[in-house]
C-alpha cells in the first residue's frame, strides 16, 4: 500500500522541488549590465589632395628608321671596273666615299674629239675671217664658224662632266641597306647601284590614341625619352619633331614623330630598325588633378567626404590612369579627402571612419 501511494506521490514532489531550486538560483543570479546599442560605421582610406595641376607623361613604342633615304644611280653607261669593298649590307660609309667606277676610255676617246672639234672650229674660224673679215665683219660663214668653236666648246665639257660621273660617291654618310652592283656588271643611265639610309638623323614614329594627339597639340617643345626594350642601359633623349595629323587607316591611331640626331655617334648607339619604348614629357594641365588611381571609381567618378564624414560621389573626366596613379579634371579641390578604400556597398550619404595612419 505505501509503496502505491508513493509512486503517485514522490514524482509530483520531485518537479515542485525543482520548480522551487530553478526559482531560488534565478533569484541570486547577479543582473547583467546592459549596453546602448552602437552602429558600427565601416573604415576607410583616404588620399588629401594637396596641389592642383598635373604633369603626364605619354606612354608609346616605335621602330627607329632614317628620316632620308635614297638609290645611288648611274648617269653614265659602261661596265663597272670597281667596287668599293666596303660596300656592304648593314656597313656604314663615310659622305663622299667613291662606290664604284665605270669604264672611263669611252668618255676619254669622246673628250680627245670634242678637243679635236674645237681645233678645227679655231682653224676653221681663222681662215673664213682672213677671206670675209675685211669685206664684211658679220659675215654668215664667220659666224658659223663661231658657233661651230662652241659647239665644241659644250661637247667638251659635257665630255669632261661624263668623264666626272664614271667614278660613282656617296654624298653622306650612310648605312647599305642593298647592295646591286657587281664587277663587270654592266649598267645603263638610271640604274640602281645600291640603297642608303642616312644616319644623320633618324625618326621614331610613336602610335598614340586621337585624345592623346589633341593634347599634344597644346604643347610647345615636348621631349622624349627613348627606352631600349633589350638593354637596361640604352637611354635617348630625343625631341618631339612634328605631329601625324593623318590617321592610320588600319588601326585609327596618329603618330607622333620623335627625331635624334647621330643616332651612331650615342654611348650606346641607337640603331636603325631597333625597337624601342617611348616617354613623351611635356603635357601638363593646370586644371587637373594627380591623385591615386584606386581613388577613381569605374574610370568616371570618385567619392569625397564631407565635413561630416558621410560619402559624396562626385563625377570626374579621367586623362590618364595606370597602375599607380590617375591624372583627373572635376570639380574637387585641394584639401578634399578621396576614399581610396573599396567597400560592399557605397552610397552617397554613408557615413565612414577615417583610418588613421
Amino acid at each position: 500500500m505505501l509503496r502505491k501511494r508513493l509512486k503517485f506521490v514522490l514524482p509530483p514532489l520531485i518537479v515542485i522541488g525543482a520548480l522551487l531550486l530553478a526559482k531560488v538560483l534565478i533569484s541570486s543570479r547577479p543582473e547583467l549590465a546592459s549596453q546602448p546599442r552602437v552602429d558600427e560605421q565601416p573604415l576607410v582610406q583616404v588620399h588629401t589632395i594637396e596641389r592642383q595641376g598635373a604633369a603626364m607623361t605619354l606612354g608609346s613604342h616605335g621602330t627607329v628608321r632614317a628620316k632620308t633615304t635614297l638609290q645611288l644611280t648611274s648617269d653614265v653607261a659602261g661596265r663597272i671596273t670597281w667596287v668599293n669593298p666596303a660596300l656592304e649590307v648593314g656597313a656604314i660609309i663615310a659622305a663622299d666615299t667613291p662606290i664604284a667606277r665605270v669604264d672611263r676610255s669611252q668618255y676619254k676617246l669622246a673628250e680627245a674629239q670634242a678637243l679635236l672639234a674645237l681645233r678645227d672650229a679655231e682653224l676653221a674660224l681663222a681662215d673664213t675671217r682672213s677671206r670675209f673679215e675685211t669685206r664684211n665683219p658679220r659675215h654668215p660663214q664667220i659666224r658659223r664658224a663661231r658657233a661651230q668653236i662652241a659647239a665644241a666648246k659644250a661637247q667638251i665639257r659635257k665630255a669632261n662632266v661624263d668623264l666626272s660621273r664614271t667614278e660613282i660617291s656617296l654624298p653622306m654618310e650612310a648605312l647599305v641597306s642593298i647592295k646591286q652592283v657587281a664587277l663587270g656588271q654592266y649598267v645603263a643611265p638610271g640604274s640602281v647601284l645600291a640603297s642608303f639610309q642616312a644616319v644623320d638623323q633618324v625618326e621614331i614614329p610613336l602610335p598614340i590614341s586621337h585624345a592623346e594627339l589633341e593634347m599634344l597639340e597644346a604643347v610647345d617643345g615636348a621631349s622624349v625619352t627613348l627606352h631600349a626594350i633589350d638593354q637596361q642601359t640604352g637611354r635617348w633623349q630625343a625631341r618631339l619633331g612634328r605631329l601625324n595629323q593623318q590617321l592610320d587607316d588600319a588601326t585609327r591611331v596618329a603618330y607622333a614623330v620623335a627625331v635624334l640626331d647621330a643616332p651612331y655617334a650615342t654611348k650606346p648607339a641607337l640603331r636603325i630598325g631597333q625597337f624601342v619604348r617611348a616617354d613623351i614629357h611635356g603635357v601638363e594641365f593646370d586644371d587637373a588633378f594627380r591623385i591615386p588611381a584606386s581613388a577613381v571609381f569605374e574610370n568616371r567618378f570618385v567619392y569625397r567626404l564631407d565635413p561630416q564624414q558621410q560619402l559624396q560621389s562626385v563625377a570626374v573626366t579621367l586623362l590618364q590612369k595606370n597602375a599607380q596613379y590617375a591624372v583627373v579634371r572635376g570639380d574637387i579641390n585641394v584639401g578634399d579627402q578621396l576614399v581610396l578604400s573599396r567597400l560592399d556597398i557605397m552610397t552617397d550619404g554613408m557615413k565612414v571612419r577615417v583610418e588613421s595612419l
